[in-house]
């Protein structure tokens, strides 16, 4: 007994906080929170961005001490909110592990991404419906399908490695395609992830180089490292679904907010 206690003691003890999926989950809403608050309320709201062309709105932010100070708040919160596609993308990834059945999974990722278009539409772009972007949850729903792909490749050797290739490259093409926000880079973050999970040194080293594709994504990997991969009692069916809601929710209250300042 004393020597197992003597070797307690002598165990490194890490000196870094660890945080669970659901931490995780909720810091990503946050983020996610404050990159809308810049693309809706201040860019379509208070700038109305969309109405303006590049030049219109360089003489405005010129010539307008408050335009470009809500300019800057808006690029600020926007560079912050970027971090939450590494921590979505790492979700979507433990999501996939850990799904009893990924039908159901991609069905109700699949119910959400509708649902949520109308809102995004018009939150961001000011319009109840615009082709020009779709909302982020088609990106999601895009890099489920390609994991479900690679997922069930797995165990053939170099096979392996060629068809979750060609599954990502596809999936970053689908994204493009229908122009979903973040959609490839997402697509591509969430695969590398995956490929690699295995080794979890290696996948967070590769998937900070993926996601150097946006500008501050790759710092959601400081959250993603303390990820102890524990879901607490919180992390119920309900919960779960209430986490797919918020985000729909949070765009409409967006959408909700500008109209009131508009009319203000």
């Amino acid at each position: 007994m004393s020597m197992e206690y003597d070797n307690a003691l002598r165990r490194p003890k890490s000196l870094l906080p660890k945080i669970s999926i659901n931490t995780l989950k909720i810091a990503g809403a946050i983020l996610l929170t404050l990159y809308f608050f810049s693309a809706a309320v201040i860019q379509n709201g208070i700038l109305h961005v969309p109405s303006y062309t590049p030049q219109q709105l360089s003489d405005l932010l010129g010539g307008d001490p408050e335009a470009m100070l809500w300019a800057g708040i808006a690029s600020m919160a926007e560079i912050i909110g970027m971090i939450a596609i590494s921590i979505y993308a790492y979700l979507l990834v433990q999501g996939v592990e850990h799904t009893s059945s990924m039908g159901k999974y991609a069905l109700s990722v699949l119910a959400f991404a509708l649902i949520s278009e109308v809102p995004y539409d018009l939150a961001v772009l000011g319009r109840p419906w615009d082709w020009s972007s779709q909302n982020t949850l088609w990106g999601v729903f895009i890099a489920l399908i390609t994991l479900w792909l690679m997922k069930r490749t797995e165990g053939r050797g170099i096979k392996t490695y060629v068809f979750s290739a060609l599954a990502a490259v596809g999936g970053c093409l689908w994204a493009v395609l229908i122009r979903c926000q973040f959609g490839w880079g997402f697509v591509l973050i969430a695969s590398v992830l995956f490929l690699l999970r295995g080794r979890r040194t290696v996948s967070l080293i590769a998937g900070v180089g993926a996601s150097l594709v946006y500008m501050t994504a790759s710092m959601g990997f400081i959250l993603i490292s303390l990820c102890n991969g524990e879901r607490t009692a919180g992390d119920s069916r309900l919960a779960k679904y209430a986490y797919y809601a918020y985000y729909p929710l949070i765009l409409a209250l967006m959408a909700l907010w500008v109209r009131l300042y508009q009319a203000a």
